[in-house]
């Protein structure tokens, strides 16, 4: 399983399926959101540079909503994450790292397209 896939199944297990469920969203709607409207009133290169990234972190999103989704319930994303939670801290410091990915422009689903070809 990938580690974004374990991202996704930390949140819902922790958080719960529908705190998940609507971080995620708003992830993605939101981030589209604000990118298409810095977009549209850009004058500036640095503004345009800005859109376009808030853009990428929407994309970026996606594919975390879309696991968060396919795992469902608590019980599923303890299933998944396994032996892990046996040490609840280093699972938390190791994810949070991992969730650091999110604010980097593409690299969730190109992670997630490559894990998915291989």
């Amino acid at each position: 399983m990938s580690d974004i896939r374990k991202l996704a199944a930390i949140d819902v297990a922790f958080l719960g399926f529908n705190v998940a469920v609507a971080e995620y969203a708003c992830g993605v709607l939101l981030s589209i959101a604000l990118g298409i409207f810095v977009l549209l009133r850009s004058h500036m290169v640095g503004q345009t540079v800005l859109g376009v990234y808030f853009l990428c972190l929407g994309i970026n999103y996606v594919p975390m909503f879309a696991h968060t989704i396919s795992i469902g319930d608590r019980e599923r994303a303890r299933m998944e994450l396994g032996d892990e939670l046996l040490d609840k801290r280093a699972a938390m410091a190791k994810f949070r790292r991992l969730s650091l990915l999110l604010l980097v422009p593409m690299v969730v689903p190109i992670l997630a397209i490559s894990r998915r070809s291989s």
